[in-house]
């Protein structure tokens, strides 16, 4: 039962008990708002895991590959390798609720719409920053991989559905298996 539930079932409860109930009552929720104070201690312990994570991404996906493409190429801005990476998780979502939905669904056609936008408007990104003189930074990548992502995932939760499902599992574990890899690594090396 929920909350309201749980808080209209005390109070008709409350009313004829005796002390000892209300006693116990008094203890239980006292207990149960226990949770709420460790509420730091949880945050804090997911802060750690979301910071190991962007350092492992940093270090070991994004690094390597600008690392790849300054030996492949002479200047490389810092946002390519993002913009490259969340491309391609991404358009590779896009692509594979495309593939498994029926040809002529209106899921296949959401997807193929969601895929020639965001390629589009990565391009006009592309072409602005570079006509402004300006170098692409992760900012820039990270609100068009955000944005587009935002509006994928409404699009696709409209639909819902076997569409919505594919969508978020090819679009979030990536992200959930860098944290893990990530946790690994950091409690790997950690000395106790």
């Amino acid at each position: 039962m929920g909350l309201k539930g749980d808080f209209s079932e005390v109070t008709t409860l409350w009313a004829k008990s005796p002390w000892r109930v209300k006693a116990f009552l008094g203890l239980s929720f006292f207990l149960a708002s226990g949770s709420i104070a460790s509420l730091s201690d949880t945050v804090f312990r997911w802060k750690g895991f979301v910071s190991d994570a962007i350092t492992f991404y940093k270090t070991y996906v994004s690094g390597q590959l600008l690392g790849l493409l300054h030996y492949c190429f002479d200047q490389v801005p810092t946002g390519v390798p993002h913009l490259l990476i969340l491309s391609a998780l991404f358009l590779g979502a896009n692509l594979r609720v495309a593939y498994f939905a029926l040809p002529t669904s209106q899921t296949r056609s959401l997807a193929s719409q969601v895929a020639a936008r965001y390629l589009g408007v990565t391009v006009a990104l592309l072409y602005g920053t570079h006509s402004a003189g300006h170098e692409l930074e992760g900012e820039n990548v990270l609100g068009l991989f955000s944005s587009s992502a935002l509006w994928a995932s409404i699009s696709y939760w409209r639909i819902g559905g076997a569409a919505r499902i594919l969508w978020f599992a090819n679009l979030l574990v990536p992200f959930i298996l860098v944290g893990i890899a990530a946790a690994f690594v950091s409690g790997w090396v950690r000395v106790a």
